[in-house]
């Protein structure tokens, strides 16, 4: 299987998840410049320059607290942004809002991407990857399931995954930005399914509302 190259967000949702990334980010290496300033700091003024010991101090009460509680504001806080990040991903879209609903089926090794208001379905097979193709600048739901063991449905510039379950059929809802563009292995799954697990992919195309109409009609279905 082709490497997928990692794209840019193609979500709303994706570009949040790169803003917490991006925080992650900055404070691992905040925190990893302190560590260092310090450990430079201890190395240059302690440095060992006769057979007296420096002053011993048993109890620093003060910077004990500061050691104990400034890591659990920063865990809090990390934890606190990741938790808005995700309920934001995993919220549901009101119906009437939804401008394209998208059924995703993986089976043993492959995909199929069903189109039910527009009568369109794309299924792969070991001698076809299929393409899913989708609209920028909307409001997509996916109803993911397995038919037969636990898949993964991946998308790299989703930048989240969601388990595809034997015959349990769960929804996850997007909001396109209007990037466009072809990503050849666009999506995997990421989940060991068994021996063709690795051809298990398949390519992805997002295009302006008018070109996936015409890509409709061109499937015979209704845009």
């Amino acid at each position: 299987m082709p490497a997928p190259m990692l794209p840019p967000p193609l979500t709303e949702q994706a570009e949040d998840i790169d803003r917490v990334w991006s925080v992650f980010l900055i404070g691992a290496i905040s925190v990893f410049a302190f560590v260092v300033i310090l450990v430079l700091i201890i190395v240059v003024r302690f440095r060992r320059r006769d057979d007296r010991l420096p002053r011993q101090v048993r109890l620093n009460l003060p910077f004990e607290l500061t050691y104990t509680f400034v890591p659990l504001l920063i865990v809090g806080a990390l934890f606190a942004i990741t938790f808005i990040s995700v309920r934001d991903v995993d919220s549901e879209v009101a119906a009437d809002e939804i401008d394209l609903t998208v059924g995703v089926v993986g089976f043993r090794w492959q995909w199929r991407f069903e189109y039910p208001e527009q009568g369109v379905i794309v299924s792969g097979s070991s001698q076809d990857i299929p393409e899913l193709v989708l609209p920028a600048s909307s409001t997509v739901r996916f109803e993911v399931r397995s038919v037969d063991v636990i898949h993964s449905f991946w998308i790299p510039g989703f930048r989240f995954k969601r388990d595809l379950f034997p015959d349990i059929e769960s929804t996850v809802d997007v909001d396109m930005t209007d990037t466009t563009g072809t990503w050849p292995a666009g999506g995997v799954c990421a989940e060991f399914c068994g021996l063709d697990h690795s051809k298990m992919y398949f390519d992805l195309r997002v295009v302006t509302p008018e070109e996936f109409d015409q890509w409709i009609a061109e499937q015979g279905g209704t845009p």
